[in-house]
């Protein structure tokens, strides 16, 4: 059993992440996961919020906007449409858009596709109101 993990995240643009790390633990959609060495290989869809991975003590984070995630032989590949470093987050302005968004999720009057796409941006922004 390997003591690391290979970690990439890709968006379409650019390889954000090609590191050693020793944990990773992400937003499933069917809730959060850890992935430590020799994790048995699975795929997971992503939601919106925080990909966490440790190396050596520290503790690293990302905001992805959902996506993808694939674990085999010690590798996670992540594929995410976007991601955002933490420190850069408003979350006044995460805050705001909460509202905004909440307020058009009522006014949708039931068109699915727009509903699913407000939601979506609904779980980006409490993602990033959450920053502390």
């Amino acid at each position: 059993m390997a003591d690391n993990l290979h970690l990439k995240v890709i968006t379409p643009l650019a390889l954000i992440i090609d590191e050693q790390v020793e944990l990773v633990e992400g937003p499933g959609e069917l809730g959060e996961f850890g992935i430590l060495p020799g994790h048995v290989p699975f795929v997971t869809t992503l939601s919106p919020g925080f990909l966490k991975y440790k190396q050596g003590s520290d503790t690293k984070s990302l905001l992805i906007h959902g996506g993808l995630a694939e674990v085999s032989d010690d590798n996670v590949r992540v594929l995410t449409d976007s991601t955002e470093d933490p420190s850069t987050i408003d979350t006044s302005a995460a805050k705001e858009d909460i509202y905004k968004l909440e307020k058009q999720i009522e006014e949708s009057q039931g068109n699915a596709k727009k509903l699913k796409e407000l939601d979506h941006q609904l779980k980006i922004a409490q993602a990033r109101a959450s920053v502390k």
